[in-house]
C-alpha cells in the first residue's frame, strides 16, 4: 500500500490545477492506472464540471476495474499530502465499475480507508438528479 500512495503522491505533483490530486488504480501490487485531476474546461463555462477528478481520470484508463483499489493522494503547494477522501460523485462513480476500496491521505499526512463495497448502497437519483420522494426531508 505504501508504494502506491507514494505513486499517487508524486501523479498528484503533476496536476495543473489549484488543488492537486492524484490517483492510482491497482489490483494486488499491480498498477494499472495512474492520473491526476486534470482541467476539462474553463470554470467560467461551466463551474461544477470544470475539471476531471483524478478519480475519474484514472477510472477511465482501466478496462476491467471491477475488485480493485484506488489509492487518491492530494497535495499542497509544498508537496505535502493533505486531505484527499474522493467526493460523493466519484465514491458513486467508484461503486459503479467495482472498485471496492478507496486509500487516501488525510490532514494530518496519515493514510485512511474508504470501503466503497459497503459505505455506497446509494440512495435512488431521478433523472433531474434529486433524492427519491422517500429521502426528501418532509417539513
Amino acid at each position: 500500500m505504501g508504494s502506491h500512495i507514494e505513486l499517487a503522491k508524486r501523479t498528484a505533483l503533476y496536476s495543473p490545477c489549484r488543488h492537486r490530486v492524484g490517483a492510482v488504480i491497482a489490483a494486488g501490487p499491480r498498477v494499472l492506472a495512474t492520473r491526476s485531476n486534470s482541467r476539462r474546461n474553463s470554470p467560467r463555462v461551466d463551474f461544477h464540471h470544470a475539471t476531471f477528478h483524478a478519480e475519474e481520470a484514472a477510472v477511465r484508463r482501466v478496462r476491467n476495474p471491477a475488485g480493485t483499489v484506488i489509492y487518491v493522494a492530494r497535495v499542497n503547494a509544498a508537496g505535502e499530502p493533505v486531505m484527499a477522501r474522493p467526493c460523493e460523485r466519484c465514491q458513486r462513480l467508484l461503486a459503479a465499475v467495482g472498485i471496492v476500496g478507496a486509500y487516501f491521505t488525510t490532514w494530518d499526512g496519515s493514510v485512511d480507508y474508504l470501503d466503497i463495497a459497503r459505505s455506497r448502497r446509494a440512495p435512488a437519483v431521478g433523472r433531474t438528479g434529486s433524492a427519491s420522494p422517500a429521502l426528501r426531508d418532509r417539513r
